[in-house]
């Protein structure tokens, strides 16, 4: 008290101020599931983030940005030193909201979203419809946030489906690219480009920091000390490897997109890198997870060959392909139920122009990487070019971050529309595939391909780039063991690891599923998926390796999901094995009878 008045600690003045001027600077930790703007009505964007997923450690200095859909970014202020995300500038619009190194994978539409605290609260946010939570490795929502353009039919996927992740947080991983190898005759080495400097050989095609496998062997190579002479011929558009340590040799590469899985021992598809190859290697992109090797007992002549006829056809029209091909049958057991409204397609277009749409060039407006230079024509643009020119009247892409599990940073073809005739759209486990090469293509059917090549190559069509190439085919795949459709949730899991074998048997050409049930009595379910058409043998032997069944006979099989049924008969209780023959190559499961 003095002079007859008693004045205030300044702290108390302090808290008068903050309740008179609701729009000071957030000082307050979270008060969960209260809206920011009840308090702070002025701010933009408000919110806590914590270092840790209980909610009791905040995280003050965390970088915050936004970026819309036609990949502009906006920095905000990084969070103050109670944690909260403070933005008094933000536009209206729709964003993926990016804290530190975790990036949202659903568009959060401002000013109706701007506050953070009632979804992001300590176990989550559910309510009787929002119910499921994202797949570790699900790819980041399309920017109008509709599941629809992947689950099309059932169009059982909605965003409103999803429940939030808990407390806003830096302590949850990324999910981080898995490791690349390179390997040089004995030698396996890890491949990180950070420890590199690399200069691509082929800028014409590749935007800045972005490059080729074949830079990334030269690379490995001249740390490693090992040799190689090459040259470039102008007449196949790409470089020649002639020598290694002063060998000469046949060389090309091998590779896998997805042998690495995120796995340094490789548990994705390593039986890839036995495939022979016909790309070329100077215009195929390096990506994380990719696997490559250099053979020397490659037949490089007939690659020649066959580029040489594709440079011509490309100087004397530009990007023309002889045939383009949509053999689409969307009808083999899963893919096209009742109301689905999916088509069938077989039709042929000849002499297809092709332009480049540069989804993947610098220059594009989007949020997603722009590994190529302008003018740079890939698989993709062959569908568009089409719609371009009125024979297609849909082309639907959607971009993935991952895809089965793999790491892909691509566009997945996923809606087709034929005038007069439908449409066609991937859901789920169902989708439209593609082959782009040079080789024998007769009756819709892929006779040969240069090199031996395997035609099951998981690159995905819009960084397949392509000069004029002798035909492009587009069919479609189903993934997944059908006796698993529709079964309880206990069996989930089993559905989904049959569709990582079978997207993992696409390069091997067929998937023998897993015979359900088993153990059984009475009779048991069979089915195998093709890829590659061929001649199909089914046979089931008993423990002494005697024939006891034989359900499919060398018979020609097309694509797609084909069911088998068997019923012993009299046949004793025991272990029994089918044995699936696909051309020359053979698979097996065993299976329980029990009477």
């Amino acid at each position: 008290m003095q002079h007859g008045r008693w004045l205030w600690p300044p702290f108390r003045i302090f808290l008068l101020l903050l309740i008179l001027h609701p729009t000071a600077p957030l000082l307050a930790q979270h008060h969960a599931g209260q809206d920011c703007f009840t308090c702070h009505p002025t701010l933009k964007m408000g919110g806590t983030v914590f270092a840790d997923t209980l909610g009791r450690i905040i995280a003050p200095g965390v970088p915050i940005s936004l970026t819309d859909p036609a990949g502009n970014t906006v920095t905000l202020n990084s969070t103050n030193t109670h944690g909260n995300i403070v933005a008094s500038s933000v536009q209206n619009g729709r964003y993926l909201v990016r804290l530190g190194g975790m990036s949202s994978r659903t568009w959060h539409e401002f000013p109706q979203r701007r506050s953070c605290n009632p979804c992001h609260l300590l176990g989550g946010r559910y309510s009787f419809t929002a119910t499921k939570r994202f797949p570790a490795a699900h790819t980041a929502l399309p920017s109008d946030n509709q599941c629809t353009h992947c689950h099309h039919f059932p169009a059982s996927m909605v965003m409103e489906q999803l429940s939030s992740s808990g407390v806003l947080t830096t302590a949850r991983a990324a999910i981080l690219p898995p490791g690349s190898y390179v390997i040089l005759g004995a030698d396996t080495t890890r491949f990180d480009p950070r420890q590199y400097s690399i200069t691509t050989l082929r800028p014409d095609v590749f935007a800045p920091g972005y490059f080729s496998m074949f830079d990334v062997i030269l690379a490995v190579a001249r740390k490693k000390n090992i040799a190689l002479e090459y040259i470039w011929d102008d007449s196949c558009r790409t470089h020649f490897i002639t020598k290694v340590n002063n060998n000469p040799g046949n060389y090309w590469f091998h590779f896998s997109y997805d042998a690495s899985n995120g796995s340094s021992a490789g548990s994705g598809s390593r039986g890839e890198l036995n495939n022979h190859r016909a790309n070329r290697w100077d215009e195929v992109l390096w990506r994380p997870g990719v696997w490559i090797r250099l053979d020397a007992d490659e037949n490089v002549a007939e690659l020649r060959s066959y580029y040489i006829r594709e440079i011509m056809r490309e100087h004397g029209g530009g990007h023309v392909i002889p045939t383009v091909q949509f053999s689409i049958a969307p009808d083999t057991v899963n893919g096209n139920p009742p109301g689905s409204g999916r088509t069938r397609v077989n039709i042929q277009f000849t002499n297809v122009q092709v332009t480049a749409h540069n989804l993947r060039s610098v220059g594009t407006q989007s949020p997603y990487s722009k590994p190529f230079q302008p003018g740079v024509t890939t698989s993709l643009d062959i569908p568009l070019s089409l719609r371009d020119q009125g024979k297609l009247d849909v082309v639907t892409s959607v971009f993935y971050d991952f895809f089965a599990n793999n790491y892909v940073d691509s566009y997945y073809l996923v809606e087709l529309g034929f005038p007069g005739v439908g449409k066609v759209h991937s859901s789920g486990r169902q989708g439209i595939v593609y082959t782009t090469d040079n080789g024998e293509f007769r009756n819709g059917t892929i006779i040969k391909l240069p090199n031996q090549a395997n035609q099951q190559h998981h690159i995905t069509c819009d960084i397949d780039v392509i000069h004029a190439p002798d035909f492009s085919r587009w069919s479609w795949a189903d993934l997944g063991n059908p006796y698993y459709e529709g079964k309880d949730p206990t069996v989930t899991s089993v559905l989904e690891q049959s569709v990582l074998e079978d997207y993992d048997a696409m390069a091997r050409g067929f998937n023998l599923h897993a015979p359900y049930p088993n153990p059984f009595n009475g009779s048991i379910g069979m089915s195998f998926n093709i890829f590659n058409p061929g001649k199909v043998s089914v046979i089931i032997y008993d423990l002494l390796g005697r024939r006891v069944a034989t359900l499919v006979d060398n018979e020609h099989r097309d694509l797609g999901i084909h069911l088998l049924r068997w019923t012993p008969g009299q046949s004793p209780s025991g272990v029994y094995f089918v044995v699936m023959m696909h051309e020359r190559d053979m698979q097996e499961r065993s299976i329980s009878y029990v009477k």
